[in-house]
């Protein structure tokens, strides 16, 4: 407790510091997080949210489930109510699939291990983010974003799978309950956009706060492989931009939208509601999430040898190595490694006041 104590307050005289060091940099940090927020998240990641949470207020999950039940179960071992979370997460983006398992939790159509453990696979990166933006407007080619997309569909049902065979006789099912139906779809739709109003803000918030951490954390790690490295584990936009800069092979880009990033898990584990997630294995899903997505797509590229040479690194060594900013990066994954494991236990309580 001492140590963990220790490394949190450690990371906040870290980061007060810097940020009156260097004011210029974190204001700039603040605004390119403010300006990806009001131009690509809220207007991609808001609507789905809505319907993400309507489909579940309004019962539709529930009557949807009682077709996918046999399927749902083969794949997951999860009650058929699951496989609408299960699909937004996979065509919403991160964040929706998560406020969807939780508000399915809250509904009583799963139950708490159930739900946590959707939570380690319904986190995927959606087709808009994946072909878009970084296959169209990183990569400048519409078939690098299908392959990544590929992969990362491909690893999301493998870990889909892979947690269900490890679930265990211990994972209770959620106790049988009367079906009360939805909440009248003008209710439903209310709800809803209260909702996802209420969630979309918070991750906004997270967004910025991780946008002013790389700004200051560019400032020691200049080189331009441990830079793209740092960004796409501390913020996925910002990492795929960086490794494109780079020109890195395409599983790398694979890996990093698996791990989607530590902005993207405090937004999860905040979105989570009154679920409480443990933090360790939830992280350990994520990394073998990406290494899988990378895994595919390294498969996929291979077979296609055209494809290789198109997504392959430039000619040439790229300078790396952090020189003197070793200590800075150390410092940097620390802090970030403190923030995670001193978050509390408790159930992480989202709910409006």
């Amino acid at each position: 407790m001492k140590l963990k104590t220790g490394s949190l307050l450690a990371a906040v005289l870290a980061a007060a510091c810097a940020l009156l060091v260097f004011p210029a940099q974190a204001s700039l940090g603040a605004k390119n997080g403010l300006n990806y927020s009001l131009n690509i998240l809220i207007p991609s990641l808001y609507p789905f949210m809505v319907l993400s949470v309507f489909v579940v207020k309004s019962g539709l999950a529930e009557k949807i489930g009682r077709f996918l039940e046999k399927p749902t179960r083969a794949l997951f071992r999860l009650p058929g109510a699951a496989a609408t979370p299960a699909l937004m997460g996979l065509i919403g983006g991160y964040p929706a699939g998560a406020r969807s398992v939780a508000a399915l939790y809250e509904s009583g159509a799963v139950s708490a291990q159930e739900a946590e453990r959707m939570l380690f696979f319904c986190v995927n990166s959606g087709p808009s983010f994946v072909i878009t933006a970084v296959g169209v407007g990183f990569l400048k080619n519409p078939a690098a974003g299908y392959i990544l997309f590929v992969s990362q569909t491909a690893a999301f049902l493998l870990m889909g799978v892979l947690t269900g065979l490890t679930a265990g006789r211990r994972e209770r099912p959620a106790p049988r309950r009367e079906r009360a139906g939805g909440a009248g779809t003008a209710q439903a739709l209310i709800g809803s956009a209260s909702d996802a109003a209420y969630s979309t803000l918070m991750m906004c918030c997270f967004v910025i706060l991780f946008a002013v951490l790389m700004s200051l954390a560019r400032m020691f790690v200049t080189s331009p492989v441990p830079s793209a490295a740092v960004s796409a584990l501390i913020e996925v936009t910002g990492g795929c931009s960086d490794l494109a800069k780079i020109q890195a092979p395409l599983w790398a880009f694979s890996l990093a939208l698996g791990w989607g990033g530590v902005c993207v898990h405090f937004q999860i584990l905040a979105c989570a509601g009154k679920l409480r997630v443990r933090k360790g294995r939830f992280e350990l899903c994520r990394l073998l999430q990406g290494v899988v997505a990378a895994a595919v797509c390294r498969g996929i590229t291979g077979l296609c040898p055209q494809s290789a040479e198109v997504f392959s690194n430039v000619n040439g060594p790229v300078s790396g190595g952090l020189a003197d900013s070793v200590p800075a990066a150390a410092a940097l994954i620390l802090m970030l490694a403190a923030l995670l494991m001193t978050a509390p236990e408790q159930k992480l309580d989202t709910g409006k006041k």
